[in-house]
């Protein structure tokens, strides 16, 4: 069943994808479409968890958790505003290889936390996780920018943005789960996006949110959810240093194939190589 949980996991996932190409195909503003899709995702979760029989007793936990869930919050705003961003500069697949390859860092936060082991194998793989990045950074082009930052460190902050959000699901599952139901904890993460995004939007000039924007952010939403509750619940059924790297090799080459087929992306030899590099990279993790 865990492996289920993984492949819907990325099916949604993918979902998040196409949409947020979307956002900037439609000259949409992703912070802002963003906002309504946390909003949207707490409010399901919170309603779905109080219609079940999940079991929530944080004790001692509550200021701890409340302050983990306002950082979680931000790393998944912040990664996602950046992601949309890159989807639409560098392409869908270059984009989700490199968010995928950040795996490395809950990885790495399982070995020196948790204890879990890292042999010879995987030590390779940490290694070609950097060649991997090397290869699918565009050809440097310093016309292709992202307000005033370069396209191509789009997929170095999204490595690192994703890696941490990534980890924060690990650190639920062996810190908190056993007073907090996932959809609990899915829920403050997302309330706490949602005012971090509300926040800047307020202070932006222009409309805070646009009819076209709420309905995209609503949709966007529910894949949001679940993409990460599916992993969570694989993560009962199986290791991190498994579930992980399964899940980002569907969503590399799910991402590959859809920028190819859908979006028309354009992919050079070398970046190739790199989506190659990072498959591999991902197998020597597991």
């Amino acid at each position: 069943m865990a492996y289920l949980f993984i492949i819907l996991s990325s099916v949604c996932s993918l979902t998040i994808a196409h949409l947020l190409k979307l956002t900037e195909v439609k000259e949409l503003r992703t912070l802002n479409t963003l906002t309504v899709n946390y909003i949207v995702a707490a409010v399901f979760a919170l309603v779905v968890d109080l219609n079940g029989s999940g079991t929530t007793n944080l004790g001692s936990q509550t200021t701890v958790l409340l302050i983990f869930c306002g950082l979680v919050g931000a790393f998944f705003i912040s990664n996602f505003v950046v992601y949309g961003k890159s989807v639409h500069t560098n392409g869908v697949g270059i984009t989700i290889a490199s968010m995928r390859m950040s795996l490395l860092i809950p990885v790495l936060i399982s070995v020196f936390f948790y204890v879990e082991y890292l042999d010879g194998v995987r030590l390779a793989g940490v290694v070609l996780v950097f060649g991997a990045m090397a290869l699918l950074v565009p050809k440097k082009n310093n016309k292709l920018k992202v307000g005033s930052i370069n396209a191509s460190w789009l997929l170095l902050i999204i490595f690192v943005l994703s890696g941490f959000a990534d980890a924060s699901l690990k650190i639920y599952q062996e810190e908190f789960s056993t007073n907090l139901n996932e959809l609990t904890f899915m829920g403050m993460i997302f309330v706490g996006a949602f005012i971090i995004g509300l926040l800047i939007c307020i202070f932006r000039e222009g409309p805070i949110i646009r009819k076209k924007e709420a309905m995209l952010g609503a949709v966007i939403g529910i894949p949001n959810l679940y993409s990460s509750i599916f992993l969570i619940y694989a993560l009962d059924g199986i290791s991190g240093s498994v579930a992980y790297p399964i899940v980002n090799i569907l969503n590399v080459l799910g991402g590959t194939f859809l920028g190819l087929l859908v979006w028309n992306d354009k992919v050079s030899y070398k970046q190739w190589a790199g989506i190659a590099a990072a498959i591999i990279a991902i197998l020597l993790l597991i």
